[in-house]
């Protein structure tokens, strides 16, 4: 309804995850925060307005916590040396053919 407060929830243990305010024209908009404690699975993400009672749900997959870690490119570097080094020997073996040939 326009201009209710809604809190967000996450089921399957209730999680408080904000209160929003419903603009005029009764929509919702908002972002929250998933705690990394949540247990990986199928739980219910739900809105629900403090005066009208109303909700809304929406069945969500929380995936495993894993923690970001910075990118350093080190775990391209290795595929950036292997790649060079089979240009490299692809480079060798065209000059050894070519020389081969001029000499036959």
């Amino acid at each position: 309804m326009p201009t209710e407060g809604v809190n967000a929830f996450l089921f399957s243990k209730p999680v408080k995850l904000g209160r929003f305010t419903a603009d005029a024209n009764g929509t919702v908009k908002g972002t929250v925060t998933i705690p990394k404690w949540t247990d990986p699975g199928k739980h219910i993400f739900r809105l629900k307005g403090v005066e009208s009672k109303r909700s809304l749900g929406a069945k969500i997959i929380v995936r495993p916590h894993r923690p970001h870690l910075a990118n350093t490119g080190e775990d391209r570097s290795l595929l950036m040396a292997g790649g060079s080094a089979a240009l490299l020997a692809l480079g060798a073996g065209a000059i050894v053919a070519v020389r081969r040939r001029k000499h036959n």
